[in-house]
């Protein structure tokens, strides 16, 4: 499960900025072993994490200087999905989501393809037979999520289809 990224180097001696992707972010630290992904490759390794202005740095084992470091921008940061603690009931994981479909006033609106944060909210991607719909995951909208069956009940009707 992806749970940060690499940014760029920090200082000369190797350590990068990571953006953790955990709620809250500091639980970034506290999962280990890490995997690093660029592309397909997997490799896996320890890292020691400190805070740093309103992010955080880390080393990397093996990760010994200023080119190392620029040589792992961009990889994902993820570890086994059994280190992460269980989910209360109203609670998901944005892994549990992708793949759900989500049923409107309408009926079928479409497939979660994808997740993201704003200030506000986290917002599901939804492809479906009208196009994409972004849909605000709130109480409001989101009536009920059943991560089992792999469905959504939202009250939502597609903009495509002449609501919103």
């Amino acid at each position: 499960m992806v749970i940060g990224a690499v940014g760029g180097p920090f200082g000369v001696h190797g350590w990068v900025h990571v953006r953790s992707f955990t709620q809250p972010a500091a639980n970034l630290a506290t999962y280990r072993p890490w995997q690093l992904r660029r592309g397909t490759d997997w490799r896996t390794v320890d890292a020691a994490v400190r805070p740093h202005q309103r992010g955080f740095v880390a080393c990397i084992d093996g990760c010994a200087d200023r080119d190392a470091a620029a040589g792992l921008r961009g990889a994902e940061i993820a570890v086994a999905a059994e280190l992460l603690p269980v989910t209360d009931a109203d609670e998901y994981y944005w892994r549990d989501l992708v793949g759900c479909r989500v049923l409107g006033e309408d009926g079928d609106v479409g497939t979660v393809v994808r997740v993201f944060e704003t200030p506000a909210h986290d917002v599901l991607v939804v492809e479906g037979p009208q196009g994409t719909d972004m849909i605000p995951f709130v109480p409001e909208i989101v009536r009920a999520v059943d991560v089992v069956a792999k469905t959504i009940d939202a009250n939502w009707q597609s903009a495509w289809s002449g609501g919103a």
